[in-house]
């Protein structure tokens, strides 16, 4: 009878090779990350997102652009709330962190501070958002935007009282081309501005994805 140790190599590389196997799948559950909903501005598009979509996937984070219905912030709300829902079913209960880009940064606030999105939510990042309100939205219709007028019943009541409800961790973020980039709101964890970037391309540019990268993972970035 031939001797069984011609078995011994083959059965120790199918062990090392699925013990690699288990180390590889517990690691890549290990190194998944918190979801992240990512709301365009005003007119904007889900479509915005695509290139900093795709970084944060690639960072360990399911990441999802609403399609908002409108452009009125409260309706916008109640849309990012379900989308909210829907997501931490998905993955656990998991808490998520909010993406704003200009206006979608309001709606995003309004979601945290009165549709109880706080207890839900990890951090709120906003990009060149109009923290204080927008002066030329005031030709607006509130349902077209105008909301973001600062004389507007809108603006004035997600900056009253406590701007920035806890345990949510805030960053603002600006170029140094938007008009708003001076926006200062109470209990705001990160401001940064970077430079020379239109308003419309933020979401789309490598500064702003790697900043959007950093202070998901805790840095401040400069």
């Amino acid at each position: 009878m031939p001797p069984r140790r011609q078995h011994v190599r083959p059965l120790l590389i199918a062990g090392l090779a699925l013990a690699a196997g288990l180390c590889t799948g517990q690691q890549a559950q290990a190194e998944q990350r918190e979801p992240v909903i990512l709301v365009h501005g005003w007119n904007g598009t889900p479509a915005v997102f695509d290139q900093m979509k795709a970084a944060l996937e690639q960072a360990g984070h399911p990441a999802y652009a609403i399609d908002l219905p409108g452009e009125e912030n409260i309706a916008n709300a109640e849309a990012i709330r379900n989308l909210v829902d829907q997501v931490r079913q998905q993955h656990n209960g998991s808490k998520v962190s909010l993406v704003g880009h200009s206006m979608g940064g309001l709606s995003a606030r309004h979601y945290l501070k009165f549709l109880g999105g706080a207890d839900k939510t990890l951090s709120y990042l906003s990009m060149g958002t109009a923290q204080l309100g927008y002066w030329p939205a005031c030709l607006l219709q509130p349902a077209q935007g105008g909301q973001m007028c600062p004389t507007r019943a809108f603006i004035k009541q997600l900056n009253s009282g406590d701007p920035t409800p806890d345990p949510v961790r805030y960053t603002t973020l600006a170029s140094s081309l938007d008009e708003t980039r001076n926006d200062v709101i109470a209990g705001t964890w990160c401001r940064a501005e970077f430079p020379g970037v239109p308003h419309a391309d933020e979401p789309r540019t490598q500064v702003f994805i790697d900043a959007v990268l950093g202070a998901l993972a805790g840095r401040c970035p400069s």
